[in-house]
């Protein structure tokens, strides 16, 4: 039976090449959108590493980036202040100075080689109570201290990733972190000014939240004694409860203890929630697109079967006349319909499939386009089945004496 279904789609190959060509281009698409679905799925699963909830954000505007001299002084002054003024609020529960803040665009970025190729990892200055607002997990090691600004070396704590990544199974708690020239070759660490070694390791970082894979990221105390950077926004936890007028007080309180700048505070759920609109979007665009896409193509399909159908009453009519039942006219249709959508779903699975073997898998695993594919098809094979059900059902009415009369 089933070699007798592929022989009749192959002598009709120039009225089914429409049908193929067009189950072909929905599966692609399926592919794309369903591996796409299952990549934002995974990393959805994944933990973030971080609290966002009754978390505010305060950006400093007007701070110099690059200040020098009297009014770097100024503005170490004027953050330390504002600082111990918000942690005084009756409302607040912890509040820190940081870089790399949950859901911001704004990223600090330090380079580092980690296999022998080059890496990025979020450059995240901070305050002590950083994990205590963001309710962070200490895995190994200690956090940083306001004191450690007296130690000949510069403490740092790493994320897991980039701790496993750059030590592997060792224990990388007194290591110094890897130092390398500019031709990528690795250097002594004590050989440079600043030694940058490892004192604690986090749990990942998600800061842009669920919809992004696991960055590394390093730790690194603010020093308001002596330090040139700064970071130009502070992440104020509050108590349960907190309504939105804190956030006339909290600006107030930032104003009365520096006064020479200007804040913007937002909520991060709010930051949290604009931020995964940005990124699911798109997705949502695309798969409307799709939708309308295959539904287009599922009334032509319906409409080209149907016409067919129509042309075969003599072979149908024939068939019944020698004993053929209904089912099994309804069942070589959708049988003959089945077949195309196998050498569609061939044909897509060999094009989509050569994506991550020629290097382009936009960072998701082989597993995602594998996945995408089988999913794609289990879609096909039902949304053809669905658009052949009716064709079928005309082609299992015709009568002999059908064949007869259109002959």
């Amino acid at each position: 039976m089933i070699r007798h279904v592929f022989k009749l789609m192959w002598k009709r190959k120039r009225s089914t090449g429409l049908i193929l060509c067009e189950i072909l281009i929905c599966f692609l698409v399926l592919c794309g959108i369903l591996a796409t679905g299952i990549a934002f799925t995974k990393s959805w699963l994944k933990p973030l590493g971080f609290d966002y909830e009754n978390v505010w954000s305060a950006a400093i505007q007007g701070m110099q980036f690059d200040a020098k001299g009297d009014q770097l002084a100024a503005d170490r002054r004027a953050l330390s202040a504002a600082l111990r003024a918000v942690q005084a609020m009756t409302e607040v529960e912890a509040a820190a100075v940081s870089t790399n803040t949950p859901y911001s665009n704004s990223s600090w970025i330090d380079g580092t080689r980690i296999g022998g190729k080059p890496a990025r990892c979020l450059w995240t200055l901070t305050s002590p109570d950083l994990p205590r607002v963001l309710r962070m997990r200490l895995l190994h090691g200690r956090w940083i201290e306001a004191t450690d600004g007296a130690l000949s070396y510069e403490p740092v704590v790493l994320s897991r990733s980039l701790a496993r990544d750059l030590f592997g199974t060792e224990d990388p708690i007194g290591r110094d972190m890897p130092v390398f020239n500019e031709e990528g070759e690795p250097v002594d660490p004590k050989e440079e000014a600043e030694i940058r070694r490892v004192v604690g390791v986090m749990d990942d970082y998600r800061r842009r939240g669920m919809l992004e894979e696991t960055a590394y990221t390093m730790f690194i105390a603010v020093d308001f004694d002596g330090g040139e950077r700064f970071p130009q926004e502070l992440l104020i936890r509050v108590r349960p409860g907190t309504t939105a007028a804190f956030e006339e007080k909290l600006v107030r309180t930032l104003r009365s203890a520096a006064p020479q700048w200007s804040y913007d505070t937002t909520r991060i759920e709010s930051r949290r929630r604009t931020m995964q609109m940005s990124m699911i979007g798109p997705l949502l665009l695309a798969a409307i697109v799709a939708a309308f896409l295959i539904a287009t193509v599922g009334l032509g399909l319906v409409g080209v079967l149907w016409l067919g159908v129509t042309r075969r009453t003599s072979e149908l009519g024939l068939r019944r006349a020698m004993g053929a039942s209904a089912p099994s006219v309804r069942r070589q249709i959708l049988g003959e319909l089945w077949a195309l959508t196998a050498v569609a779903v061939a044909a897509g699975a060999a094009i989509f499939l050569q994506l991550p073997l020629l290097g382009v898998d936009f960072g998701a695993g082989w597993w995602v386009f594998l996945g995408g594919a089988t999913s794609a098809a289990l879609v096909m094979y039902a949304f053809v089945t669905v658009c052949g059900l009716y064709p079928a059902w005309l082609a299992s009415r015709v009568q002999p004496a059908a064949a007869l009369q259109h002959e």
